[in-house]
C-alpha cells in the first residue's frame, strides 16, 4: 500500500514528500454512520508508516544503498504525536538523514499538517537486506 502522495523537495540528505488523507481509505471503511468525529482520527501506524515510506523514498533517490539492496525498517524511537489529522489534510513529511554507512540509514524528521506538527520522529533506523535474485 502506498501511503505517499508527492514528492517536493528532494537533496541526498532531505526529502519533503505528502499524503493526503481521504475519507475513502480502508482504515475508514468499517467505521458505523454514528462514529464520532474522534474515530476519524488517523491511524498512528498508518502516519508511521507513510512517514517511513518517505524515508525509503529518500534512500533510493539519493542512492544511498546499493541498487541491488532492499531498505527494511529496523527500528524506531522517540516518537512523539501531536495531533491527530483527519480525511481532507495533507500530512507533508520533512525527511533528514542523520547517518548512513554502507549497509544501514538513519532518519529523523516531522509531519505535520498546515504547519501544525502531527507526528515528530527522533530516529528511524533502516538496514539493507538482499534483493530478489533475477531469475
Amino acid at each position: 500500500m502506498i501511503l505517499l502522495d508527492t514528492v517536493g523537495e528532494f537533496s541526498p540528505a532531505s526529502l519533503v514528500a505528502t499524503k493526503a488523507i481521504t475519507g475513502s481509505e480502508g482504515c475508514y471503511r468499517d467505521l458505523a454512520e454514528d462514529t464520532p468525529l474522534a474515530g476519524f482520527a488517523y491511524p498512528q501506524a498508518l502516519m508511521v508508516e507513510s512517514f517511513g515510506q518517505a524515508c525509503s523514498l529518500l534512500w533510493t533517490l539519493a542512492g544511498l544503498g546499493p541498487p541491488d539492496r532492499i531498505p527494511l525498517l529496523v527500528s524506531v524511537s522517540d516518537l512523539a504525536f501531536r495531533s491527530s489529522p483527519f480525511p481532507g489534510d495533507v500530512l507533508e513529511h520533512e525527511v533528514r538523514l542523520v547517518h548512513s554507512s554502507s549497509t544501514a540509514c538513519e532518519f529523523t524528521g516531522r509531519s505535520h499538517v498546515k504547519g501544525n506538527s502531527v507526528l515528530d520522529v527522533g530516529s528511524l533506523l533502516v538496514a539493507s537486506l538482499p534483493g530478489p535474485s533475477p531469475a
